[in-house]
């Protein structure tokens, strides 16, 4: 799990609670998977940067985290919030181009140890598992529909148009209706 020590590293001061160790966990998973955090909130703001580490002020709400995301090519945008709810947290992902949703919820006991959360290798227990279910859960849903919304939606080739169909004084042919006969 390259990184994500160092990304605990660099948090570790701000991180005072499960929370706050499971959103690191997720910002690292995310990040890995070729996004960039923006920054906080539902909106972009002045403050915004692409960056690898989590944003200033991105724990100040421990009953609700809001982070944006950005993929390194700048295709698609993402909205994570991530909910409190007594001893679990749901993850909810909006992909901002296709609206397309993922929710995931996680039982905060079995991924985090609230004891040892200065010590990042005794905070998180089960990680594989939680990786596992954060790309199948999140991940892979949001790229599945990115990519279907990519290929329903292919480039049209047509043929290159001739001199005669491109004129735009040509006056078309005349063609009688045959089916009518005169009075």
């Amino acid at each position: 799990m390259a990184g994500l020590e160092v990304l605990f590293a660099s948090a570790a001061p701000a991180i005072t609670c499960r929370q706050d160790a499971l959103v690191c966990f997720l910002h690292w998973e995310v990040v890995t998977h070729g996004y960039f955090g923006l920054g906080v909130g539902d909106q972009p703001g002045p403050n915004d940067k692409k960056s690898e580490l989590l944003p200033a002020g991105w724990n100040n709400n421990k009953d609700l985290y809001v982070l944006r995301y950005e993929y390194k090519d700048g295709s698609r945008k993402l909205l994570v919030k991530a909910i409190t709810v007594e001893s679990s947290m749901i993850l909810n992902v909006l992909e901002y181009g296709s609206q397309q949703v993922a929710d995931l919820t996680l039982n905060l006991d079995d991924y985090i140890d609230a004891e040892h959360l200065g010590d990042f290798h005794r905070t998180y227990k089960n990680s594989e598992e939680l990786r596992s279910r954060i790309v199948s859960g999140i991940i892979t849903p949001i790229h599945e529909q990115w990519e279907k919304a990519n290929v329903s939606s292919p480039h049209r080739e047509f043929p290159p148009a001739t001199a005669r169909e491109v004129d735009p004084l040509r006056i078309p042919p005349h063609h009688p209706h045959t089916s009518r006969q005169p009075p």
